[in-house]
């Protein structure tokens, strides 16, 4: 365990040093941390699962992987520099200067549109999901073939209440508002999306306030959030269990399940099966065609002949690299990871101006979703994500191009 510690803090003290462990708005950032969260923490007590064994090569992989990500920014970053770009390590905004009447009415508007997804999913699925028998199940037999309207729910009001808290309204309207948003989008039955808007507005607060938190305070934000994302899962389990022990037990378990599913694909993959070759890309892919598609994760589990309640298998974007590409996947993927997403930050920093809203509203969401891929793999974040927000930013953008011009 002291070797974990030790090799963890010097990973966060480079980070720290390099790009500033508190820029959040970096995707880089959000990597590294999710990456400790819910793809190595988990190797602090190992030992107490007697009943799943986790290989020395596992344990170097993921020692690696971490190592990895943290040289491909560095690269990146020394990349970048020899061109001249000079690194923001927080970037200061305005941003409740360029928010007029017009965009507060494209605000309100996307929160219009979402609820009314919201209950055009409702009435094809007879209720909302929050309030059914079963959620762990229920919540993914609903989503089939109707993914797309979650997803365009979720991210009209995602974009719709971060433009309402970025203008100058009443704190009381911002704060039902906000009520109101979380309801529904927690009535999908997935908690991560609720509690990634919490995030969301963190990164508004301190944009429009121009202020950083402290390591203390984003380290308590942290946790609570991270408690609440375990005890909504304890809600939903629908298990007679000690809702406190079992929220202990899964307190533990969050961390540690990715390390889990990694080593199940490492058994499996090559010696039950041959290395997929980008099939899993296709599978996510296919989620755009109409119908009901699984993502990689759920043919992954349905292939390796896992049952268990709620969603797909998650093998890490390590796992997922190595179930298609082997070898080469485990030794590149994390260089790439951690070059591509400090890249795309300074690169979209020298380019687009936050003080428009759309453009500092899509910067969070690209960023938090490259934290997303540690556990889902690049093409589920891509296809499942991505897609919606580019889909919905651009609404955004014409429908407030076409305010002004019908000044």
């Amino acid at each position: 365990m002291i070797y974990y510690l030790l090799f963890s803090f010097l990973i966060f003290y480079f980070v720290n040093r390099v790009f500033n462990l508190r820029n959040l708005f970096n995707p880089f950032i959000f990597i590294v941390v999710f990456h400790f969260i819910f793809f190595y923490i988990g190797l602090f007590y190992k030992d107490i699962y007697t009943h799943i064994v986790i290989e020395n090569k596992t344990i170097f992989l993921i020692n690696y992987s971490f190592f990895s990500i943290l040289i491909g920014g560095i690269l990146s970053r020394f990349l970048v520099q020899k061109l001249g770009v000079s690194y923001v390590k927080f970037p200061e905004s305005s941003i409740n200067l360029s928010i007029n009447h017009k965009i507060t009415i494209v605000g309100f508007l996307f929160l219009i549109f979402g609820i009314m997804c919201t209950f055009k999913f409702v009435y094809d699925v007879g209720g909302f999901i929050i309030f059914m028998k079963d959620v762990e199940n229920v919540r993914i037999r609903a989503r089939e073939g109707k993914g797309l309207i979650s997803q365009l729910a979720l991210n009209f009001f995602t974009f719709g209440l971060l433009t309402i808290l970025m203008a100058k309204i009443s704190k009381m309207i911002k704060f039902l508002l906000t009520l109101m948003v979380f309801f529904f989008v927690l009535s999908f039955g997935n908690r991560g999306p609720a509690l990634f808007l919490v995030v969301f507005i963190i990164y508004i607060i301190q944009a429009v306030n121009r202020k950083q938190f402290s390591f203390k305070k984003i380290a308590i934000a942290a946790v609570a959030l991270f408690s609440l994302m375990v005890f909504f899962g304890a809600l939903r389990t629908n298990y007679e269990a000690d809702l406190s022990k079992l929220f202990k037990a899964r307190f533990a378990w969050r961390p540690f399940v990715n390390i889990q599913n990694f080593q199940y694909v490492i058994d499996f993959f090559p010696k039950k099966y041959d290395f997929l070759l980008g099939k899993t890309y296709l599978v996510d892919f296919s989620m755009l065609l109409p119908g009901s598609h699984p993502n990689s994760g759920t043919f992954l589990k349905e292939l390796m002949g896992f049952s268990f309640d709620g969603g797909s298998i998650t093998p890490s974007y390590l796992g997922i690299s190595y179930v298609n590409f082997g070898v080469y996947g485990l030794v590149f993927s994390p260089l790439l990871l951690g070059f591509l997403s400090n890249l795309f930050y300074e690169v979209y920093l020298s380019k687009f101006d936050l003080k428009i809203p759309s453009n500092l509203i899509l910067l969070i969401l690209i960023s938090f979703n490259f934290g997303a891929v540690v556990t889902s793999g690049v093409m589920t974040v891509l296809i499942q994500n991505m897609t919606v927000i580019f889909l919905v930013y651009f609404l955004y953008i014409g429908l407030v191009k076409l305010l002004y011009a019908l000044k």
